[in-house]
């Protein structure tokens, strides 16, 4: 995959990249079937950072794709995907605990890149419950997860999460 837009480098802002390699990476969709893309591996000339390009229906370090893990979080009712109980179980606690963590973030990134906002809305208000803070500022419609996690992984405050096989399920 390609992106066709001039991205900064999320650490120093600079725009020339040099491409350094690729991987392969596998995203599951709802019926658990693998597809593989080509992600291009890139470090910034200036930083010499390695930036990943991944696109939004990616998120880091999961195997299913955004659209997928999003049914799951919120939804009560029947599930169309094709997932464990386990693994659900652990989108939705992975979800929970850092999802503070990523408005504060988001809150943050807004105010250094918006100086002139004079917008009073704070994410990282707890005042509303998670799910109407999240459709407040990213809508309920497709993509709203790869709006919240793309800038925190971007800006490279994403934080490794566990592995399956250590977590609890009830």
């Amino acid at each position: 995959m390609k992106c066709a837009e001039k991205v900064p480098c999320p650490c120093c802002n600079h725009q020339a990249y040099k491409v350094i390699g690729s991987r392969e990476r596998k995203v599951k969709d709802e019926r658990s079937i693998a597809r593989t893309f080509i992600i291009r591996r890139l470090r910034c000339q200036q930083c010499t950072k390695i930036h990943h390009e991944l696109p939004d229906l990616m998120i880091p370090y999961k195997r299913y794709g955004t659209e997928v893990i999003e049914e799951t979080i919120f939804q009560t009712t029947h599930l169309t995907v094709a997932a464990d109980e386990s693994t659900i179980y652990r989108w939705r606690k992975w979800f929970s605990e850092l999802i503070d963590y990523w408005l504060f973030i988001l809150q943050s990134l807004r105010i250094q890149l918006e100086p002139n906002e004079t917008s009073t809305d704070d994410l990282s208000s707890r005042l509303l419950p998670v799910h109407k803070r999240v459709g407040q500022w990213f809508g309920t419609a497709c993509g709203w997860l790869g709006k919240i996690v793309h800038p925190v992984a971007n800006h490279h405050f994403w934080i490794h999460t566990r592995s399956a096989f250590l977590s609890t399920y009830p």
